[in-house]
């Protein structure tokens, strides 16, 4: 039997424990958790009626019989083929001990009419059998490559913190303690609590949430030196612990409205697992494989492999890092818009066709430029001009994702939302990428628009409308993009040259570039902070635009001194400027 087989029945076992988790958030968030008052039936009878309450309550139960049968399942495999290997013999019996725990937990809970403690004990058991299949599915993994040191700490520190802070976090929901703390981001006006008690619970859990940030901000610094493996796993923890601060500010804004604070859960889930196995990996708990009697199964077979690849390669077309950055602007335009809390299937379906429509410009655009992106050392290893794609393919590729986002976003959002997305689609296709970006310098100043016409379908898809608050926002994302990539073209001017794009820096010349990206980020912070009289944002925004805005223009007239580097720099510190400008902008909105 092969250590592969049992990896796979090991994944399957944790995905449904995952599944379990979500299904016990969303008990505790509808109130659910005595719709069946008796146990180990419901209502005294092995399948009940099933509908309302009793539907969730009872579907929670099959789930976790689901998850105890399949790691009864590991168990047996595990002793047939494996029980040479300690480490997968030790977590198999630490996941059967607390499996036999959270059987006794679930059916105390219910008997004592859920009690705050056993609701937490209960959360507690069932992150901790969650860490102990992800390790398990390390243990039967071969790994070589050696971690930083320290970094396997630091991991362990902020994955038990993060243990914690969940559990902390289901006795604040089941005590009552949500929303003890009625304000943000102080608590009943104070910085430190006022009073004991439920309040002071919840003090605690967001004094936790910062201990959290903390460590996985040292985790995704000391991982930068580490493998793709430690560091993908890194920048996914950071990911994770700012999407789930949002969302404990929403918790907040939004009463607990249920979808929010089941998201809570489950982001939180994902948080724990990530770290548990950043820590397994960087304690080294994957054996390195031994060549002597090595099982020719536990290798990915050769066809999985290159399905892979293909599937790395079609996603790369879609140019990820840029699409997520739009999709965050068109995120928190929607909030904006909506002032707070809107249906999350809005949400989702905004998020999906935006997604789908980057993806198609950008894979379009890919397409067309696949000649000078094999002359250019930063673009020639893409998919296309690399050759694992045909152009054929790739144009067909970009064709259907366009298609996808107009199909989902028209009916399941709004048709001028979907009409918006396709408008930006078009134009950064025909406008920018076949007329402008080979023509004139300018390419950049007038195709930006495609760029800023996110912040048009978020508000579009709340509102149904654009209104001025969304034209700003346009703005600014217009202002901000010829800075941005003319930074980049300082950096990459021989790339440039090379391939006979006439970026500002060969056309106009250096000199004259850095002037135009110290005007363009006067600019930008100009009408950034207009928002504040036009927009209605508040002294928060101000506060973060003016702080944001000051080191752009920092690092915008800093180019002179240390051209290649100070270049660079503010290409970088961009990214980060837009993203933070407009998560600022929603907070202050939700505030």
């Amino acid at each position: 039997m092969s250590t592969s087989s049992l990896r796979r029945l090991i994944l399957i076992t944790i995905w449904a424990t995952v599944a379990l988790i979500g299904l016990g958030g969303v008990v505790r968030a509808t109130g659910a958790g005595l719709a069946c008052p008796d146990w180990p039936l419901c209502h005294g009878r092995l399948i009940p009626p099933l509908e309302g309450p009793i539907l969730i309550e009872y579907s929670h139960r099959v789930a976790a019989s689901l998850v105890g049968l399949l790691m009864l399942l590991v168990a047996v495999r595990v002793w047939r083929h494996h029980r040479r290997d300690a480490a997968v013999v030790r977590l198999t019996l630490a996941g059967l001990f607390l499996l036999a725990v959270q059987i006794v937990l679930g059916g105390l809970t219910v008997r004592t009419t859920l009690t705050p403690a056993l609701v937490a004990a209960h959360l507690g058991t069932a992150m901790t059998f969650l860490a102990t299949l992800l390790l398990l599915s390390l243990a039967a993994a071969p790994r070589e490559e050696a971690s930083p040191p320290g970094l396997g700490g630091v991991t362990s520190l902020a994955a038990l913190v993060t243990f914690g802070q969940i559990v902390l976090g289901g006795y604040v929901s089941a005590s009552g303690a949500g929303l003890a703390c009625p304000d943000l981001p102080l608590c009943r006006g104070s910085l430190l609590p006022p009073e004991g008690g439920l309040v002071l619970i919840h003090w605690l859990h967001r004094a936790g949430a910062l201990a959290v940030a903390v460590l996985v901000a040292a985790v995704f610094l000391r991982a930068q030196r580490a493998d793709r493996l430690l560091r993908g796993l890194a920048n996914g923890a950071a990911v994770l612990v700012i999407f789930q601060i949002a969302l404990g500010a929403l918790n907040v804004a939004t009463d607990l409205a249920q979808p929010v604070t089941v998201l809570h859960l489950l982001t939180g889930s994902a948080l724990f697992s990530t770290l548990v196995l950043a820590a397994g990996v960087a304690r080294g708990l994957r054996a390195a494989p031994s060549s002597a009697g090595a099982d020719p199964e536990a290798a990915p077979a050769p066809a999985l492999s290159e399905w892979r690849a293909v599937g790395r390669d079609y996603l790369a077309l879609t140019k990820p890092r840029i699409t997520l950055l739009l999709l965050a602007t068109t995120a928190t335009t929607m909030v904006v818009a909506a002032g707070g809390g809107f249906p999350l299937a809005l949400l989702g379906y905004t998020m999906l066709g935006g997604a789908l429509a980057a993806g198609a410009a950008n894979a379009i655009n890919m397409y067309w430029d696949r000649d000078v992106d094999a002359v250019m050392a930063r673009t020639r290893r893409r998919p296309v001009p690399g050759g694992r794609i045909s152009p054929r393919r790739a144009l067909g590729f970009g064709l259907l994702l366009a298609a996808l986002s107009v199909a989902v976003l028209g009916p399941l959002v709004n048709w001028l939302a979907a009409a918006l997305a396709l408008g930006g689609i078009l134009f950064y296709v025909f406008i920018y990428t076949i007329w402008l970006k080979r023509t004139t310098p300018q390419n950049i100043v007038i195709g930006g628009a495609a760029g800023a016409v996110p912040p048009l379908v978020g508000w579009a898809a709340v509102t149904g409308e654009v209104a001025i608050p969304a034209v700003l926002l346009f703005v600014i994302i217009f202002l901000w993009t010829p800075p941005h990539f003319w930074a980049l073209a300082l950096y990459r001017r021989a790339d440039y040259a090379a391939a006979g794009i006439p970026m500002l820096p060969i056309v106009a010349g250096e000199e004259e570039t850095r002037r135009q990206i110290v005007r363009y980020s006067i600019a930008l912070v100009a009408v950034s902070l207009l928002l504040v009289p036009v927009g209605n944002a508040g002294a928060f925004y101000l506060v973060s635009a003016s702080t944001l805005g000051g080191i752009f223009l920092y690092l915008a007239f800093a180019l002179g001194r240390s051209q290649a580097r100070g270049a660079m720099r503010l290409f970088g510190y961009s990214v980060i400027y837009l993203a933070l400008l407009f998560g600022a902008l929603a907070v202050d909105r939700v505030l």
